[in-house]
Parts: C-alpha cells; sequence; structure tokens
C-alpha cells in the first residue's frame, strides 16, 4: 500500500487539522497515512508529495500546503483541504461548516455573535474535546477513527445536498401573499439548510404526511400564518394548537389546498 505523511502543528490539537486530516484519509482510502505533529522543515513545504496542515503560512495546494494563519480572509485549514479535494460545494452545506470556519479564525465569541448564537457555550462538544486531545496525544492510534468521521461527513453531506436540490425544483407560488412552496416528499430533511441558503425562501411549506395519505402544512416562525384557524375544517385531520402545523385527511387537489391554506393566513 502507497504510504503518505501529513504534517500538522504540534502542541494541542483542533477541530480545524483534525476535520482535515480526516477528510484526507476518507478520500484516499488506499492509502496508508502517517501522522507527525510538528512544525515543517523547508524541504517538507516544498515537497508537493507531502500534506502540510494548519502550519507552514503557506497556502499552496500544488505542493499540498494548507495553513491560514497568515492571513485573516483565508478560510480555515479543513476548507482550503476541501477545496483542493474537490468537495467544496457538497460539503459547504452542511450547517456547521461556515460556523466551524469563522471559530477557528476569529474564536468562539466573536463567532457566535456573528452567526447570532447567543454566546461560545454552542462551540463546547465533549465528543470534539475528547477526539482531540485523543489525536494530539496519539495520531496513529486516531487514524481509523478518523477515516471513518471524514467518511461520514462526506457522506452526510452529499445526503444533505441531495434534498437541498430537491426543495430547489420544488414548485413555488404566493398563498394570500405568503410565499410557498409544495414538495411531494415525506422527507423534511434539508428545509432548513435550503432556507438558510435561498435568497427569498417560503414562509409556507407544503408536504406529504409521513403517516397519513394526505398533505402535511408548515409555517416558519414570525409569519402571518396560523393553522390553528382552520382546526375546524372538515379537511383537516389534525392542526396544532400552537398554529404552525397542520395536516390534511387527504392528498386534496393543488387549488384546494391552496384555497384551504389561504383560510389560515392573517390579513396583513
Amino acid at each position: 500500500m502507497h504510504t503518505e505523511l501529513i504534517i500538522t502543528h504540534p502542541g494541542s490539537a483542533h477541530f480545524d487539522e483534525m476535520t482535515a486530516v480526516s477528510l484526507i484519509l476518507a478520500v484516499h482510502p488506499d492509502t496508508e497515512f502517517s501522522v507527525q505533529r510538528r512544525e515543517p522543515t523547508r524541504a517538507e513545504l516544498d515537497d508537493p508529495g507531502i500534506w502540510v496542515v494548519d502550519i507552514g503560512n503557506r497556502h499552496e495546494p500544488d505542493n499540498r500546503n494548507f495553513d491560514h494563519h497568515q492571513s485573516l480572509d483565508c478560510p480555515a485549514g479543513f476548507v482550503l483541504v476541501a477545496g483542493h479535494l474537490g468537495l467544496s460545494e457538497t460539503l459547504g452545506v452542511l450547517p456547521w461548516w461556515q460556523f466551524k470556519d469563522s471559530v477557528d479564525r476569529f474564536g468562539p465569541v466573536r463567532s457566535s455573535l456573528l452567526f447570532h448564537a447567543g454566546d461560545d457555550l454552542v462551540n463546547r462538544n465533549p465528543v470534539e474535546d475528547w477526539l482531540t486531545d485523543r489525536f494530539a496525544a496519539d495520531p496513529a492510534a486516531c487514524l481509523p477513527l478518523l477515516r471513518s468521521l471524514g467518511s461520514y461527513i462526506i457522506e452526510q453531506a452529499r445526503v444533505l445536498k441531495s434534498q437541498i436540490d430537491f426543495w430547489r425544483t420544488c414548485r413555488r407560488m404566493v398563498i394570500a401573499g405568503v410565499p410557498a412552496m409544495i414538495g411531494e416528499t415525506n422527507e423534511s430533511a434539508g428545509l432548513e439548510e435550503f432556507r438558510r441558503l435561498e435568497e427569498n425562501p417560503p414562509d409556507i411549506v407544503i408536504s406529504l404526511d409521513r403517516r397519513s395519505g394526505g398533505w402535511r402544512l408548515f409555517r416558519y416562525e414570525g409569519t402571518r400564518v396560523d393553522f390553528s384557524l382552520i382546526i375546524d375544517r372538515p379537511e383537516i385531520a389534525f392542526a396544532h394548537k400552537s398554529g404552525f402545523m397542520a395536516k390534511t385527511r387527504e392528498r386534496l387537489a393543488i387549488e384546494d389546498l391552496v384555497a384551504l391554506v389561504s383560510m389560515a393566513v392573517i390579513p396583513s
């Protein structure tokens, strides 16, 4: 089996280089890697056969150098590595991707403010702390686990991207002045990420109810829609009293469905 070397910084391990290494391992399943946590030499930085991650003050993909500390405008090492591996578009849909990039460059407190996350408590994760400590203490012992982690991240991102791409193909309309979308699926995966990425996301999402043959009607917070207003309609099997969701008994025709949903829109 072909063997390659990855060099990353000594001392404490972080999410950045650990994730970068996991992606490298996952994309090269037939390559055996060794990881050394130390300063690279100039000769190693100039050697395109050696991966240098999160250290070295160089971003030179042709030489497999992926550091970002030379500029705050340069994305974190795991983002640089993903780009080199052709995974930017796929992994970029992950809900934590931009946040973790910001944390590595600007710190958790500033990033929590930028992403409206409250405070840096959202960045504290015992599983991540355990794995980074293990990676710092014994890189070689962690490689199988990191390869599995990288494969998991890539597969989850591919599934999520597929769902986002589906939502982008769904029928869009305006119901009583409220932007809406109809998706003929009983899966809700990818909806939050789809709305986050959309410039004009829908406030009402209509999809199939996974428990019956009817429709599921859903509205997002801050929207002038209250599905509890139609709780007594004969077409409705269930409506949550808080008004965020309702389900129809049957799969109504689109024109009937639109008329029903319009009854739940509060006049502006």
